[in-house]
């Protein structure tokens, strides 16, 4: 009967005696040891280099664990790296391989157990993994019908996959355990409910959990240990945003710092989906390290709401409390023209008010009003053309702020739009549609570099806007020189503006090194661009 493969679990050689040990130091999480005693024994050694980490955990009765900054850290000095305890599918996905995390079709499906993959090489890399081996154990084939919608059963991935670390590495799985889950407050709710029929039963029956539970009853595969898992997942894990698909993880030391929604550090993911931590402004010493946890384009009510529901928190931060969002507006709605905001942005039943117009709103109906837009927007997103757009922007100019963030997401994704659709390629643009992808990259830059000065969480979107930018500036400029309207020395002079919107993109994604990740593929084309821009410049006699 197959088993699962025994992993080497996270150890290392101690710092004391040279044996392999499991346990690290508590403090830096760096150095192994195998006992107390020669922790003891090294601590003279290890002590300056431990103190000399860049991070120190800490704990409270108010926040529980948490980092803050043992010392000043300047802007771009990497705090710390963290590997992941687990990864694993989004739980709302359509079905992709479970290797690699692309889109699947069901043209190649794993000889165990028939989940859909990529083809052998992805087949190889899973064929030890417990969604493969146990069902395999139960001769069991999945079959998927759908490869177009969500599919409930990579809703289970990650879970079973974290449920086994109790047998393939056990010092990952006491981690993990050590965890936030807010298990007690979750009892009895429908979030309790919903983990039963669609996680814990789907595990037990479709899966063949419970087959592996009798083979190895050592180990707790309880329904309340599955029930606390997912709620370690809700409360803890990243969620990553690939170019194709989505990955959820869990990582020990990055899920201990505090979310902001103007947060002090920046995130890299490797290929292997390691964390780098860099900070993405000087920090000062005993500064609470925070990221966060939801998305940065999204309006107060939104990011709010968010939090609440999955994290089970309201967030007051600075940009929370403030509802113009640091001047940029971007949450504010319109009466006729006229600014309304909350009288209270902090206190979600808050009514919202215009001081111009009188004109009073409460909350319910700003929600219900932002969410029918909302709907819009996704219709828009799927089947919508540049003219559709247009529309939109132009009907909604009397109740939303041109900044709101609506109005900011339909501005990113037109500007895309110009220079890249059917009768609108960036060769066959007028003049006028030119100057107004000119306008639509300056005015979301503008609304960026507001809410996100340091482009700590914002990179990737300010990073796009300046490559959209430069193709409209070198158009514009090459027309005028063809036709003789531009002098070549002007011409060298003006390639100048598109040539630093390129390189300003690099410089913004230099640390993206994940080509799975849309700032890592934008990376790559803006690099080869570069390399194009410069060789053309050389040419009209540019001093490079």
């Amino acid at each position: 009967m197959a088993v699962i493969e025994e992993l080497p679990d996270d150890c290392g050689s101690c710092k004391g005696c040279g044996k392999i040990a499991t346990t690290k130091c508590t403090g830096c999480k760096e150095v192994y040891y195998c006992g107390k005693i020669c922790q003891r024994k090294h601590w003279k050694i290890h002590r300056p280099e431990c103190k000399s980490l860049a991070y120190k955990i800490c704990a409270s009765a108010e926040l529980g664990n948490y980092v803050v900054a043992s010392r000043d850290i300047k802007a771009g000095e990497t705090i710390f790296v963290d590997n992941p305890l687990v990864v694993g599918p989004s739980s709302v996905t359509a079905p992709v391989c479970l290797a690699c995390y692309t889109p699947v079709d069901g043209s190649y499906k794993c000889p165990k157990s028939g989940w859909p993959l990529c083809g052998p090489t992805c087949a190889k890399k899973v064929e030890h993994n417990p969604e493969v081996i146990i069902p395999a154990q139960c001769e069991a084939q999945f079959e998927i019908e759908s490869f177009n919608e969500p599919c409930y059963l990579y809703e289970c991935i990650i879970v079973m996959r974290a449920l086994l670390l109790q047998k393939t590495a056990p010092q990952k799985y006491k981690a993990l355990m050590s965890m936030q889950s807010h298990i007690e407050e979750r009892k009895g709710t429908k979030i309790w409910d919903a983990v039963q029929e669609r996680i814990v039963d789907v595990m037990k029956k479709t899966f063949g959990i419970m087959v592996f539970e009798a083979i190895c009853p050592e180990f707790d595969f309880s329904d309340e240990t599955i029930q606390k898992i997912a709620g370690i997942m809700d409360t803890n894990k990243k969620e990553i945003r690939l170019a194709y698909a989505d990955v959820e993880a869990l990582y020990p030391i990055s899920c201990l710092m505090e979310h902001s929604c103007q947060p002090n550090v920046k995130l890299n993911f490797s290929k292997n989906f390691k964390i780098t931590v860099t900070a993405g402004k000087n920090i000062r010493e005993g500064e609470h390290l925070a990221t966060m946890y939801t998305h940065a384009l999204w309006g107060t009510i939104a990011r709010r709401d968010h939090l609440n529901i999955s994290k089970r928190f309201w967030c007051a931060c600075k940009r929370c409390a403030d509802p113009t969002e640091f001047g940029t507006n971007f949450s504010t709605i319109l009466d006729d023209g006229h600014p309304m905001l909350p009288e209270d942005p902090l206190n979600a039943d808050s009514d919202w008010v215009c001081k111009e117009t009188g004109k009073r709103k409460t909350a319910y109906d700003v929600k219900i009003e932002l969410s029918v837009i909302g709907k819009e927007i996704e219709v828009l997103m799927d089947k919508g053309s540049i003219d559709d757009f247009e529309e939109f922007i132009e009907s909604k100019k009397k109740v939303l702020h041109t900044n709101h963030y609506h109005m900011v997401t339909v501005k990113h994704q037109l500007l895309q739009m110009y220079g890249r659709t059917e009768g609108y390629l960036i060769q066959d643009m007028t003049e006028e549609q030119l100057q107004r992808k000119i306008q639509l990259c300056k005015e979301n830059l503008s609304v960026l570099e507001k809410l996100d000065p340091n482009m700590i969480r914002l990179e990737i979107y300010a990073a796009a806007s300046h490559y959209e930018l430069h193709l409209p500036l070198l158009q514009i400029a090459k027309r005028k020189w063809e036709t003789g309207k531009l002098s070549t020395e002007d011409f060298r002079a003006a390639l100048e503006e598109p040539y630093k919107c390129v390189t300003t993109c690099i410089e913004l994604l230099q640390k993206e090194v994940n080509e799975m990740l849309p700032e890592g593929q934008l990376l790559l084309q803006a690099k080869d661009t570069l390399e194009q821009l410069e060789g053309f410049m050389k040419t009209v006699g540019c001093q490079m």
